[in-house]
């Protein structure tokens, strides 16, 4: 099992008596735990001892520049806070490819445009940053074709900016340089999580290809990805899809990948209709090791969840675990889009979810009670990201002036 959780961090006043003054941190983590070994133990309960000797774990961590900071380099704060992510992007190494490496893998797999800038070593990027520049217009930019090249920086051919690869995602339209940024923060840790659990898969599939049908790849919410980086929703799925593809074509079962949402009304809803039915003594609307299937009405009026056609890479289903826990998952389709506009009562057929069998059955295996409806793996990788909150202050003062300090000449 796979598990990858993040925590971010807006550390205030970064500079002694300038309150002001913001440092954004990010940190992802990601648990490798042997199942087996794990729940090699009699007794109803698993020993912290046996956890510790079946879990290894990975961190990596990101420092980005927040409010009233000055860079060396640039004097405007917003192509600052994008030149630090492009860098962030460059040099975190997932095993053996940086999160840019990886990015440039999943666009083979978006839209075709995208997959085409993609084979070419390019990323393409949906508007120009700079506001005054023609190809800020959405449609303008789509009709030029705007892109970056990958292991460099860019122009624009317009206003003649600098374009980073990392433009694609847009986080800079959030960045605020004269107040708090934790928006903007939040968005680049789903990105980097969402990353980070495709390059673990990737290594996985060239290391150790026989390990990888055996393997569950959890993620921490659901598989989808909102705001301004939606677009690259596709390519999340796609390369996913090709990874199955490719496990078939030796042979193999493709590995388990789903996302756990541990909050959000649709895990509030589907715990008030189990606890209803309980209350007025009427059969469970989902009984124990059964799923219900959410169709797209429902989805829409009844739990109201919006822009499903262009965030979700993974379909919702609500699941009663065998030990009773409530878990909201969502999991891939073998082909095609997770949900379409267009109106269709088939697609959330079961049979376009060949590995859903296995996931529930991974789920069942896996309880904890550490959190409420919580899986074992995603307790350990929260665990791992999380910021002390004891001593965060301290911690992330040091680290601010570590990083300050080696950027020094």
């Amino acid at each position: 099992m796979v598990a990858v959780d993040g925590s971010s961090h807006e550390y205030e006043e970064a500079f002694d008596r300038y309150p002001s003054t913001r440092v954004l941190y990010l940190q992802i983590a990601g648990v490798f735990i042997d199942l087996q070994h794990m729940q090699s133990q009699t007794g109803p309960f698993v020993s912290p001892s046996r956890i510790a000797e079946a879990l290894e774990a990975s961190v990596v961590s990101g420092f980005l520049p927040g409010s009233y900071l000055e860079h060396d380099h640039f004097s405007d704060p917003y192509e600052a806070f994008r030149a630090e992510l492009y860098d962030l992007f460059s040099s975190t190494q997932v095993q053996n490819r940086t999160l840019l490496e990886i990015l440039l893998e999943v666009q083979r797999y978006g839209l075709e445009r995208d997959s085409e800038a993609a084979q070419r070593g390019e990323i393409l990027l949906p508007k120009c940053p700079n506001r005054e520049c023609t190809l800020n217009d959405p449609n303008a930019a789509k009709q030029s074709r705007l892109r970056a090249p990958l292991k460099r920086p860019g122009e624009c051919p317009s206003c003649h900016k600098i374009l980073w690869a990392t433009d694609t995602f847009r986080v800079f339209e959030e960045f605020r340089p004269d107040s708090t940024n934790g928006e903007a923060l939040g968005r680049i840790r789903d990105i980097v999580e969402h990353l980070v659990l495709v390059g673990v898969a990737l290594s996985f599939e060239q290391l150790y290809p026989r390990l990888l049908s055996q393997t569950a790849f959890l993620y921490d919410g659901d598989l989808a990805v909102f705001g301004n980086s939606a677009r690259i929703f596709r390519g999340l799925l796609g390369c996913w899809q090709a990874l199955w593809r490719r496990c078939h074509g030796r042979g193999q079962k493709p590995p388990v990948v789903l996302g756990i949402a541990k909050s959000g009304y649709p895990v509030e809803h589907f715990k008030g209709i189990q606890r209803t039915a309980l209350v007025a003594e009427r059969e469970l609307p989902v009984p124990r090791q059964s799923f219900m299937r959410l169709d797209d009405s429902y989805m829409e009026e009844v739990l109201r969840v919006q822009s499903l056609t262009e965030t979700y890479y993974g379909r919702k289903f609500f699941y009663h675990a065998a030990d009773g826990q409530l878990l909201v998952i969502t999991v891939p389709p073998q082909e095609g889009l997770a949900y379409i506009k267009e109106s269709r009562n088939d697609f959330d057929n079961p049979s376009r979810f060949p590995t859903l069998r296995r996931t529930l059955e991974v789920l069942d295996r896996m309880g904890s009670r550490l959190y409420d409806d919580a899986v074992i793996p995603v307790s350990l990788a929260h665990n791992w990201a999380a910021y002390p909150l004891a001593n965060a202050d301290r911690v992330l003062r040091v680290l601010t002036e570590q990083a300050i300090r080696n950027r020094e000449p």
